[in-house]
């Protein structure tokens, strides 16, 4: 088994593009109120691309998309990384998603947070490993 230090990604190669390979392009969650949904994900910090009242996307850091369409709430479990976790956390709870305390520990610290229908939000501090 490969490890990080020792993986053929890890190694330098001038020219060479060391990011993972893949990324996630999209990632979908259902609501029963699309605008609600929409306003709460752009005022904690995404971009909003498109809103089209019966689907709207958002845009996170590194360009995924998270896709909200009309169904069940409260059905999904969405799990971030952000650079200051502290202060991510004094957004999501002047917004109004019920944050709990942070915890600190290896290899992230982190909380978990809800949306206005329910979802579970789990916010780590950024633990990615070299380029992204």
């Amino acid at each position: 088994m490969n490890t990080v230090q020792d993986s053929p990604s890890s190694i330098s190669r001038p020219g060479v593009d060391r990011r993972p390979r893949f990324g996630i392009g999209h990632v979908a969650i259902t609501a029963t109120d699309i605008d609600t949904m929409t306003n709460f994900y752009a005022a904690i910090g995404m971009r909003l691309v498109v809103n089209m009242g019966r689907m709207s996307i958002v845009e996170l850091r590194g360009g995924t998309h998270l896709v909200i369409h009309s169904g069940e709430a409260g059905a999904a479990n969405l799990d971030f990384i952000v650079d200051d976790i502290d202060e991510t956390r004094a957004v999501l709870e002047a917004e109004g998603a019920s944050p709990s305390a942070i915890r600190r520990g290896n290899p992230h610290d982190s909380f978990i947070a809800s949306d206005p229908e329910g979802n579970t939000l789990v916010v780590n501090s950024n633990h990615a490993i070299g380029e992204v």
